[in-house]
């Protein structure tokens, strides 16, 4: 059997992107065209994939399958690493780029979530030109060293926030700068329903009470992850359910996504 080897490796600063990579190859692991294995350790982290080619000798239908395998894995590697490029490296440049004293952990989330969502898809289509799928691909390097237009149109973005700073973190002003920026952004789901655990999580749920399936990347908190997962789809209709209001990320959310959040007592 001739197989094929992928290396994704990065430093722990992006390690979390490759799951998120891992997780978009399931379709190819579960028709056993390939396996793939995280492995972690000593700051260096790699996503090691081993694509199974045609056996040797098998007729040429086989050999076209393979070179079919290969490329539909190439394209889904090149579109989930400019996910990770708009969702993980851009949200990292706006983090570290801001320079906005705001001390709730939060609001400062969720502005730079916000932020984050302007220009998705002009993002991707960008990312996706300069991805060159190679034996051997170092994310951090990329970030580092290959996407500098896209670091430019962030820090304009940056800039514009941080030359009105006094005036932005004034709380009024920045909750209706928020509310201004969640609203433009472009909707991926029509609604989504919101739901109590027992044990006091929240679960984010689609229309069809489904998991909503967003990548928001990162180690966050359970509040900051409800909230990144909202503004990310930019819902029209939030419904809360089961006493959510009693959580302590409600009353932010209905400060930003106002007249779209009904609560239920259901």
């Amino acid at each position: 059997m001739m197989r094929e080897i992928f290396n994704i490796s990065t430093n722990d600063l992006f390690v979390s992107s490759l799951s998120y990579i891992e997780k978009r190859l399931e379709p190819f692991k579960k028709a056993g065209l390939l396996t793939a294995k995280i492995t972690r350790g000593g700051g260096r982290n790699q996503l090691t994939i081993v694509l199974n080619g045609a056996k040797r000798g098998k007729a040429a239908r086989n050999n076209q399958n393979s070179l079919r395998d290969r490329r539909a894995l190439e394209a889904a590697l090149v579109d989930a690493l400019a996910e990770v490029v708009i969702t993980d490296c851009k949200v990292h440049f706006i983090q570290t780029s801001l320079k906005l004293p705001i001390e709730d952990e939060i609001s400062r989330h969720a502005f730079i979530r916000a932020l984050s969502g302007f220009d998705r898809d002009p993002d991707k289509i960008i990312a996706k030109s300069l991805i060159k799928i190679d034996a051997n691909f170092l994310l951090d390097s990329f970030y580092a060293f290959s996407i500098d237009i896209l670091k430019t149109r962030w820090l304009e973005v940056c800039e514009l926030a941080n030359e009105n700073a006094c005036f932005l973190v004034c709380d009024g002003t920045f909750r209706e700068l928020l509310r201004f920026l969640i609203s433009n952004l472009e909707s991926r789901e029509p609604e989504v329903h919101l739901f109590r655990r027992e044990n006091g999580g929240v679960d984010v749920l689609t229309g069809g009470l489904k998991p909503i399936n967003v990548y928001i990347g990162g180690e966050l908190s359970p509040d900051v992850q409800v909230v990144s997962k909202l503004i990310s789809i930019a819902p029209k209709r939030i419904f809360l359910h089961r006493n959510i209001s009693d959580s302590p990320v409600f009353d932010f959310i209905q400060s930003v996504f106002g007249s779209c959040v009904k609560v239920l007592q259901t």
